[in-house]
């Protein structure tokens, strides 16, 4: 469901129905080895589901990298018609999609078209990777020698900025030192510096910066690295950062959001979090919550010949749902079908519908976003629906899949039945932080964007309303099927 899906929106229509259907479904537990360091793999396996690990025989029982859903591996060996260069073990359960070698080498060499698209896809997805071993390999560098002064004088404004910023810090600590924990007027004062800083910063860098986009890149990821080491403090910036569920915005962490309790380790840790979870976007991750139950509510007020039928797509931990479950005069009249990737997302709301006697109310499915898209999974028995709504999803996806969810969206809704997708907008504040030093990097959308999308999608037509949340980061487009 997220950036590393677009490796399949590379291909049309055609190549991508050859590519399912000729791949074949295999169900792992954890711990099962995929492909072996050394010897010849027998498919090409893009993940469905779960998360893998890639070991090299010198690193030890550490991976090099983590493969979510979407990623791609068995794909070197493949070109270079070699023996597997590393190791790729399932780190949980998984469901994989294995395109056989032999049968993949045949249409390769068979069908040009297919051919070009599939090299062009994978060549793209071994640059992004080579661009994150880049900026790892820089990490290490920058962290045995001091930043040299650089002669590139657009690195100059961010130098001073870093250079304020690590003032704050070393004062901080020695003031944290002798008088213990920040009390509410400290954190409420440095957060207002740090929120300058990281103003400052999409200024310099943000997509609207005069400087070419090389540049803003470079000094993009020189501040990454110069940030690092505070982000790791953290208990939310930093699980943005690690992707412990292979990518950035799973499910705890914005249910870690949500909830809104800094933590970290040593001293500066839970107040560096502070300054993050008061920024703007995560402000808007917390409004967003409540503009989708207020139109959950609605959806419910307007059912009077049965329950409102609710479908959410990549639920997430769905307290939105849950807030209006909660009401007593509204909640009876919900019958809601959550529908994840992430089977811990999914034992995460069956707990939590569990504990609050709802588990009547709530349907969980777990459902593969890049089936749903093409058209090739199907929900059974999924009635006509009232409300379908995605809160974080579409961000993570290029414009051809989104138009291809919401064709899925329409096929769901009973007429006069509302979509309802959230993005991030253009005018995030935040965006330029997100993108280089919580490596949280999203597709943002203007309501433009969100016209031509509907308009091409199966409502053929612009969006009937769109809203922001009260930080104006996220806005959220409704379509209402035609009758």
């Amino acid at each position: 469901m997220f950036e590393s899906l677009s490796f399949l929106g590379h291909f049309d229509e055609a190549a991508l129905n050859w590519l399912l259907g000729h791949a074949e479904e295999r169900q792992v537990i954890s711990r099962t080895k995929l492909i072996e360091e050394g010897r010849r793999s027998d498919a090409v396996y893009i993940v469905a589901q779960g998360l893998v690990g890639v070991y090299v025989a010198q690193g030890g029982d550490t991976p090099i990298a983590q493969l979510g859903p979407g990623e791609l591996f068995g794909e070197i060996s493949l070109l270079e018609d070699s023996l597997a260069t590393a190791t790729v073990t399932a780190i949980e359960n998984s469901l994989l999609l294995a395109v056989p070698r032999d049968v993949l080498n045949r249409q390769l060499e068979s069908d040009s078209g297919f051919s070009a698209q599939w090299y062009r896809a994978v060549a793209l997805i071994q640059s992004r990777r080579l661009r994150e071993r880049v900026v790892t390999l820089t990490e290490r560098l920058r962290a045995r020698q001091e930043l040299a002064e650089p002669v590139d004088v657009a690195w100059q404004p961010a130098l001073a900025a870093l250079k304020e910023f690590k003032s704050l810090i070393r004062d901080l600590d020695q003031r944290l030192l002798k008088q213990g924990p920040a009390d509410d007027e400290l954190r409420r004062s440095t957060s207002e510096r740090f929120q300058q800083f990281v103003l400052d910063l999409h200024r310099l860098v943000g997509d609207a910066s005069a400087l070419p986009e090389h540049v803003r890149e470079e000094i993009g990821a020189r501040i990454g690295v110069e940030m690092l080491p505070y982000i790791l403090l953290t208990a939310t910036a930093e699980r943005f950062y690690s992707k412990p569920r292979g990518y950035a915005g799973d499910f705890m962490t914005i249910e870690i959001i949500y909830q809104n309790q800094p933590a970290g380790s040593q001293r500066l840790g839970p107040l560096i979090d502070y300054w993050f979870l008061q920024g703007a976007a995560a402000k808007a991750v917390r409004n967003r919550r409540g503009l989708l139950a207020r139109e959950i509510r609605r959806t419910c007020e307007a059912s009077h010949d049965g329950p409102a039928r609710i479908c959410t797509l990549a639920c997430g931990p769905a307290e939105e749902l849950f807030d209006v479950l909660a009401n007593p005069e509204l909640g009876h009249r919900i019958q809601a079908t959550l529908i994840d990737i992430d089977s811990q997302a999914l034992d995460f709301v069956r707990d939590k519908a569990a504990a609050t006697g709802h588990e009547s109310q709530v349907r969980l499915v777990e459902g593969n976003l890049v089936y749903l898209a093409a058209g090739r999974q199907k929900i059974v028995d999924l009635a006509p629906q009232d409300l379908i709504y995605s809160i974080g999803l579409i961000d993570y996806f290029n414009d051809k899949w989104v138009v291809k969810l919401i064709n899925y969206v329409h096929s769901q809704l009973r007429p006069g039945g509302r979509a309802i997708l959230g993005n991030f907008h253009p005018s995030n504040p935040n965006k330029a932080f997100m993108d280089h030093v919580l490596d949280w990097k999203l597709i943002h959308r203007s309501e433009e964007d969100m016209h031509r999308l509907f308009a091409q999608s199966n409502f053929g037509r612009g969006c009937t309303n769109i809203w922001f949340e009260d930080e104006r980061i996220n806005l959220f487009a409704e379509c209402v099927k035609r009758a």
